[in-house]
């Protein structure tokens, strides 16, 4: 991240600083210079009474020189005498244009009386100088005259005018009261826009740092989701957004990691508990096969015994029978695979057949289809069909009096080869179906799980990602159908 100086936290407070002190001065100047205007519009309204005044006074002033020099003739008091004439002179206003005013006219007559009664002065002095003694006494009398009059003229100018401004001083009075609430309203604004100023400026720099806290306590709590906090314009809050920012990523980063592990590390644990299951079924399979082949030369010769004696009284159907029971008993401990080809399931079922037909010649007949080119091609769980038959058997007639049919079918389509259990029995309850579908957890069964139940729970253990591998459709009276669906690209769990 590039330092800027202009971005800076010590820059933001100096223009902050600056910008109030900034308002403060502009405030302070606009009242100084409202001030000065309320001084102009007093000094305008009595600027005429001042003029006056002044008149007066220098029209006083040069009285004592001129008596001085009546007087005495001395030179100092002529030449006094001639500097406050001078004086005078420029302190009068030029004649002005005419007006309809009263107070204006009289202050003109007056104005015109006094530059009259110098000019009557100069004569005087004039003659003075002459030693013309009559001459300068009845000038000067008259003069004393005109200064009475003009004296109490300016006085009453003045009274006029001052009862004039007494009107005057109450527009004066709104004036200053208007420059006052004036002077109030823009203090209040600059106040308000300095407080405003300050309040952004300090929302500028702690803004950025509440969100910062906000999102660390969502952190905190667990919610690593929550947006990266946006930088701001100053360099050092930038500075630690971004390193937050980059924390938060890191954090959430680590724990998705853990989470992973976590995850891989409890797939492992239902895997390994998955086999664990597994060895303890096969446990169980191996342990009801070798019950299954306990003596069994023994019973080989004892069959061979029976089928001799029968063909010696000439019983050919129970030496039949025994022949084929012989056969059965040596085709289910021949082959020791949990995994058998097909071929091996029918050859099974059909001697399972022969020896069903010999015991319900009348009441029960059996169907087997299955296609020759498939016998040999796909592999099974070994003992998955005549379980179901015997079941059917077992179970599906065992109240009724009517032909039993029970059909087993093998075909492939596509992938999937389906073999079928098909009866015409009592049928299975809806509730005893999902029992049989759901079966328990092996470590809660039984010690012995036989028949339907153990095709059931050794189907779903060799084929765990395939839900359906086994369906049971049923109806009261209407018989049971069992389907198995074996998916022919994939290889039972067993032997992976």
């Amino acid at each position: 991240m590039k330092k800027n100086i202009r971005n800076s936290f010590w820059m933001q407070m100096v223009v902050s600083i600056f910008g109030v002190f900034g308002l403060l001065v502009v405030s302070t100047a606009y009242i100084l210079y409202s001030t000065v205007q309320l001084q102009k519009y007093a000094d305008q309204s009595f600027q005429k009474e001042r003029y006056l005044k002044n008149v007066q006074e220098a029209f006083l002033a040069y009285q004592e020189p001129l008596l001085e020099y009546l007087s005495t003739r001395s030179s100092n008091a002529l030449a006094k005498y001639l500097i406050e004439s001078q004086n005078l002179r420029k302190v009068l206003p030029e004649p002005a244009a005419i007006t309809y005013d009263l107070n204006s006219i009289r202050e003109q007559t007056v104005y015109s009386l006094i530059r009259r009664y110098l000019d009557m002065a100069d004569v005087v002095v004039e003659q003075k100088r002459g030693r013309n003694i009559e001459g300068y006494i009845g000038l000067y009398a008259e003069m004393t005259s005109l200064l009475v009059y003009i004296n109490k003229e300016i006085e009453h100018v003045s009274t006029e005018r001052f009862k004039s401004q007494i009107d005057t001083y109450g527009h004066f009075i709104r004036y200053s009261q208007n420059i006052i609430l004036s002077n109030l309203l823009f203090i209040i604004c600059i106040s308000l826009f300095s407080v405003v100023l300050l309040m952004y400026s300090v929302q500028k720099m702690t803004g950025p740092m509440v969100h910062l806290s906000a999102m660390a306590t969502e952190i905190s709590a667990g919610n690593f989701t929550v947006e990266d906090v946006s930088l701001s314009s100053i360099y050092e809050i930038d500075h630690v957004i971004d390193a937050f920012n980059k924390m938060k990523k890191e954090i959430s980063h680590y724990i998705e990691e853990i989470r992973l592990q976590e995850t891989i590390k409890q797939e492992y644990m239902q895997e390994r508990m998955r086999n664990l299951k597994m060895e303890d079924l096969l446990r169980r399979m191996e342990t009801y096969t070798l019950q299954a082949q306990m003596n069994p030369h023994f019973l080989f010769n004892t069959l061979n015994t029976g089928m001799q004696l029968a063909i010696v009284e000439g019983a050919e159907k129970t030496a039949e029978f025994m022949e084929y029971l012989s056969l059965l008993f040596r085709h289910n401990i021949r082959n020791k695979d949990i995994i058998v080809p097909l071929r091996h399931e029918i050859e099974g079922i059909s001697y399972y057949f022969y020896i069903v037909k010999l015991r319900f010649p009348k009441n029960l007949k059996l169907i087997l289809e299955c296609p020759e080119d498939i016998q040999d091609l796909y592999k099974v769980p070994v003992s998955i069909l005549q379980p179901l038959v015997e079941n059917c058997i077992v179970h599906a007639f065992k109240n009724t009096e009517k032909e039993g049919i029970i059909e087993v079918r093998g075909e492939l389509k596509d992938r999937f080869l389906y073999l079928t259990v098909q009866d015409n029995g009592c049928g299975i309850s809806k509730e005893k179906i999902d029992q049989l579908l759901h079966p328990l957890p092996i470590e809660e069964t039984s010690s012995k799980v036989m028949g339907l139940e153990n095709v059931i729970q050794r189907l779903l253990f060799f084929y765990p990602d395939t839900p359906n591998v086994i369906t049971i459709q049923s109806s009261p009276d209407m018989g049971t159908t069992i389907q198995i669906c074996i998916d022919t690209e994939k290889n039972p769990c067993i032997a992976c």
